[in-house]
Parts: structure tokens; sequence; C-alpha cells
């Protein structure tokens, strides 16, 4: 049944599903779920909501309780779990460290929890965790150290509080966790854990992506560029993702190509006020789409129409989207920066991120007929299916294990 909150000033006025005592022998996870935002699932939310579903309808001998920092929409509150809403909304660095210092540890301690899980790699300091008479172990996913190497890419305050409490994280964490090989190799180095366990709970595509026949592609088409030709982006319009030198090349590419039908569509969110490339997008004119977020089986036709995929990320911890396109068919042009190579396999055209003349050039070399298109997608297709979900549930329900383990 649903409960009130009682006692707790951080959780008044909210409700939370109230377990049997029947349950209260099974062994209690606490996972931070403030990322998972109903239409608003970026990097870290999809990962959390995708490792989480099938980790929980697996495992029904544990009690598992979420915290969010918000009312969640019931489509991001899983089945046969207690929910709980910890004040206050975590949206500013000060809130953060309330959050993180204040509210969880609190919330730990009334649901005695054994494990607490941060897909976001934010945990409790030890100190304050000892200090309520807390034993919870910690696990830390941490997807990459864009905040420490790409200091530029994030307000001060913002990537000031994620190197210190990061950094902190990684060192107290009783099990971390990372999306990729060159992530874990990072984290050790960065932070000198090379004595430290770091294991790997990679990503894989939102949803069962496939190519598409040529009918089907012409459709997407007409739907998406009114029929134009398209290089495809897809991700959140973030410094870090480098989108301007993309948009720099494609309309260089356009000048000396000016009865080209080619478009450009990006595809995601403007989380960041930047005049520069906006700037850079109006001088595409109508060759340069906007498409706003796009998921399920509307993504999975915007890759499998496109010319190609275009990725001139500066850094990633993982970059799902690469997946997402290689198991849609369709070819990619990536930046050759930090796990790009790694996650593409030689699937790619790979280019240095932030050579314009080069990401001019391959696109010039791709819509020649110049580039391996069939071989690319040929990779592609096979190395997309290296990246399953449920490795990632088993890889993070075996730390989970070892740590309940007596």
């Amino acid at each position: 049944m649903l409960q009130k909150a009682r006692g707790l000033p951080w959780l008044k006025g909210h409700t939370f599903d109230f377990m049997p005592a029947s349950q209260s022998l099974k062994p209690i996870i606490a996972v931070n779920a403030r990322w998972l935002l109903a239409g608003k699932l970026e990097g870290t939310g999809w990962h959390t909501r995708s490792i989480l579903w099938p980790l929980i309808a697996q495992h029904p001998e544990v009690n598992w309780h979420l915290f969010y920092d918000r009312k969640p929409h019931p489509s991001m509150v899983p089945k046969a779990v207690t929910a709980h809403v910890i004040t206050p909304p975590a949206r500013h660095p000060l809130l953060w460290e309330i959050w993180q210092e204040w509210s969880v540890p609190r919330a730990l301690k009334k649901v005695k929890a054994a494990i607490y899980w941060s897909p976001d790699g934010l945990l409790p300091s030890r100190k304050t965790l000892t200090k309520h008479g807390l034993s919870s172990q910690t696990m830390a996913t941490i997807h990459d150290l864009n905040f420490l190497h790409q200091t530029d890419n994030m307000p001060a305050r913002a990537a000031s509080y994620y190197r210190r409490v990061i950094a902190r994280s990684a060192r107290e964490a009783d099990a971390l966790l990372t999306v990729s090989e060159t992530s874990a190799l990072d984290l050790q180095a960065s932070y000198q854990l090379q004595g430290k366990a770091i294991s790997i709970t990679g990503n894989a595509p939102q949803a069962a992506f496939i190519p598409h026949s040529p009918a089907v592609k012409a459709d997407s088409r007409k739907r998406f560029s009114q029929g134009r030709p398209y290089l495809l982006f897809v991700g959140a319009f973030t410094p870090r993702k480098n989108v301007i030198t993309l948009v720099r090349a494609f309309n260089r590419w356009k000048d000396s190509r000016p009865a080209s039908q080619l478009a450009l569509l990006l595809v995601g969110q403007v989380l960041h006020k930047d005049k520069t490339l906006k700037g850079a997008i109006a001088a595409g004119g109508q060759d340069i789409i906007l498409h706003g977020r796009a998921e399920g089986s509307d993504l999975n036709s915007l890759y499998a129409a496109a010319e190609a995929f275009c990725f001139p990320s500066l850094m990633e911890g993982f970059g799902i989207p690469l997946v997402e396109a290689m198991a849609a068919g369709c070819p990619i042009i990536s930046s050759n920066s930090s796990c790009m190579p790694e996650i593409t396999g030689g699937a790619a055209h790979l280019v240095d991120p932030l050579d314009l003349a080069a990401w001019t050039a391959a696109i010039n070399e791709l819509m020649d007929g110049q580039l391996p298109v069939d071989e690319m997608v040929e990779k592609g297709l096979i190395r997309a299916q290296s990246f399953q979900w449920q490795q990632s549930v088993d890889s993070l329900w075996a730390r989970m294990e070892d740590l309940l383990s007596p």
C-alpha cells in the first residue's frame, strides 16, 4: 500500500511503496534515479534505465529502493520498487551538495540499504556515511572525465564540483564501473587507481535498430529532409560534441558544390547558448535542418536513411549514437579521439575532430564514392552486435553479488 512518509522533512508530503514485513529479510539495494527524466533522457539517463529495468526484473530477491530528486513520471518508475522523492531537487551545485551529503545518507539510513549504486558517479563521502553510522557499500558508474579534460565545456562551478566529488567517489567507491576500456584507463591514470578493479558496463542502442530497404529509406527522406539526401548528427549540442566543426565543414563543402541537394540534419537539443554555432547554422540556410529530439523507430529511420552519420565529438565515455548508427546500417564518419576508435572497431572513417579541412575532405570523399561505404556498413553491423545491455546487467550484478557476499 501507499503511505505518507512521516517524520522525515526531506520526504514530507511525498508517498512511497511501504514494503510488507515478509520482504524485510531481502537484501536492500538503493539507486540514484535522479537522471530518469521522461522525455529528457540523455546518456546517463539511458544507461540507468536500460540497465535498471532488466536488473530489477531478473532479481526479485532484492528489495529495490529508487531515490529521485523530483516527482518522477510513472514511465520512469519500474515495477516492484520503492520510489522515494528526496528533496531538494538537485539542479545546482549547492543543491547537489545538499542532496548527496545530507539527503541521500538519511534516506540510506531510513531504508537500511546494503548497497547504494549511483549511475552518475556522484557518491556521499565516506566520512558522511560513517558519521551517520552507515555501513552501506557504495557503487559508482563514472562515464567519462570530460569535466577534467575539457574544462571549458561546463560552467565553472559545476565543473569544480564534479572534479572534487568524482575524484573522491572514484577512490572511495567499494565498486567502480565505467562504460569503456578507454574510460577505465583514463580513470586509472587520472586518479592513480592502478590497483583498483574497474568493471565495464557498456552501453547499447536504445532499441533494436535495423537497416532499412531502399524504399523505406526514400519514405524516411520524404519525412525528414523533403526527400533530399542528408548527413546526420545525433546528440546534445554541447561544446564537447563539437557540432561547430561539422557545420563549418558542411558549409564549406556546399560552397564548392552549390548544385548539390545534400542537407545536414541535426537531431538533438541545444543545451548551451552558442552564438558561434547559431551563426554557422544560420549560414547554412535551408541546407541545414534542425530536427529536435528523436527516439525509437523515428531515430532508427533517421540513421538508416542517412548518407552517413557524422560524429565530431571531442570526448566521449562511450558514444551511444555510434552503436545505434552501426546497428541501423549507416556508414560513420567519426572523430578519432577518446573512445571512438574502440567503439567503432574499424568500421568508421576516423578524422581529427579539430581538423576542418579533414572533415570537409571526408564529406567530399563520401559523396564522390571514394569511401568503402558497403564495407563500412557490413563491418558496422557486425560490430554493433558486440554491444548488448544484458552484458552490462550481468556485469553490474556480479559486482553487487560480490558486495552482498559475507
